[in-house]
């Protein structure tokens, strides 16, 4: 797998439910911010040679689309399933050359989906393993990697955004 955000739970005690709860959380309380910011602050690199809030939230669409393909797939079968290059995925989906609400709003719609996916896996399903980029993984390690994930650029994102509206 690409960089765990998490150590893995015991699939036995994870909830899809509180998982589910805990992404929506995630989304209720980043949707505002982010929709508040103007597209010349959504393009402005965080830092020298960084992504911009726009291809960060790009990138989270990119790992919310491969992920979602991992649960569904995961209840199936054991299959391997790919990682991805984040910097190839965008830039081949030149997500700078949209309009910011367009991407805020794609991500957003993703995420809510795949909050209702995940509320939908049956605990029991949570257990499946598969092979993501050659690491054996659970199917609840996925979804718990993928809300840690989200958070690791969203907290940094929401900081970045708030010293901004200071300085």
């Amino acid at each position: 797998m690409e960089v765990n955000y998490t150590p893995p739970t015991d699939p036995k005690l994870l909830d899809p439910v509180a998982l589910a709860d805990q992404l929506s959380a995630t989304l209720d309380a980043a949707a505002p911010w982010l929709g508040r910011l103007t597209p010349q602050l959504a393009a402005t690199p965080l830092a020298e040679g960084k992504w911009s809030p726009q291809l960060v939230i790009g990138h989270l669409t990119d790992s919310a689309t491969n992920n979602l393909a991992r649960i569904v797939r995961l209840q199936i079968s054991p299959e391997p399933l790919p990682s991805y290059d984040a910097d190839t995925w965008i830039a081949l989906q030149h997500y700078a050359g949209r309009e910011w609400k367009q991407v805020f709003d794609l991500w957003l719609a993703l995420n809510r989906h795949l909050a209702w996916t995940i509320r939908q896996v049956p605990q029991h399903s949570l257990s499946n393993h598969g092979t993501v980029g050659g690491t054996v993984v659970s199917l609840g390690f996925v979804i718990e990697d993928y809300i840690a994930h989200l958070r690791h650029h969203l907290d940094p994102l929401q900081a970045w955004v708030r010293a901004q509206s200071q300085g």
